[in-house]
């Protein structure tokens, strides 16, 4: 069963078109579904891209998941100094107020490895991701946020696949799509 804070890491032979060669940090499991946000796809804008206003807004945007696709989310390190935010587990929250992450943003107070920006989410009804498990189509393990935050998202599932099975880190030398080779 997967706890918060824990990662989803797509098996090698997951061959769903969104989460293929995903890794997914989970914010939240309990008896209605589970939450979580793709770590490892970037989305190739800024933070400033979609927050003009936010001059210092020099921070990655990355694929969270296939729902809500039109709202933003955020985990970070900085805790209760960001009203409203929720702990996940060790330090790490996620949410919080804009308004004030905004303040925080434009006055430099916050490092590339405090925060991780997401558009959109992914999420599992009750029971669903119990379901995938029983499939095999995902490995769960231990998180470590601040290393997470500071790997190379093209880097992350190769990686994650080695500290469970140093086998699997072979198919993350694979060509996404093998047909292109």
């Amino acid at each position: 069963m997967i706890k918060p804070g824990e990662i989803l890491i797509a098996k090698p032979f997951l061959q769903d078109d969104y989460f293929k060669r995903s890794v997914i940090f989970t914010v939240e499991h309990n008896s209605t579904g589970s939450l979580g946000f793709v770590f490892n796809k970037p989305h190739g804008l800024l933070l400033k891209d979609i927050f003009p206003h936010l001059k210092n807004g020099n921070f990655p945007l990355f694929e969270g998941g296939p729902v809500s696709e039109n709202q933003l989310f955020y985990t970070h390190t900085i805790g209760k100094k960001l009203i409203d935010s929720i702990e996940i587990s060790n330090g790490v929250f996620w949410g919080g107020n804009f308004f004030e992450l905004s303040k925080m943003i434009e006055n430099n107070e916050l490092k590339s490895n405090e925060i991780k920006f997401y558009i959109g989410y992914s999420g599992w009804s009750a029971g669903q991701i119990d379901f995938e498990m029983e499939k095999e189509m995902w490995l769960i393990q231990q998180a470590n946020y601040n290393e997470l935050i500071s790997m190379p998202p093209n880097k992350m599932w190769g990686n994650e696949l080695d500290k469970i099975n140093s086998g699997f880190k072979a198919f993350s030398d694979y060509p996404f799509d093998p047909s292109l080779n």
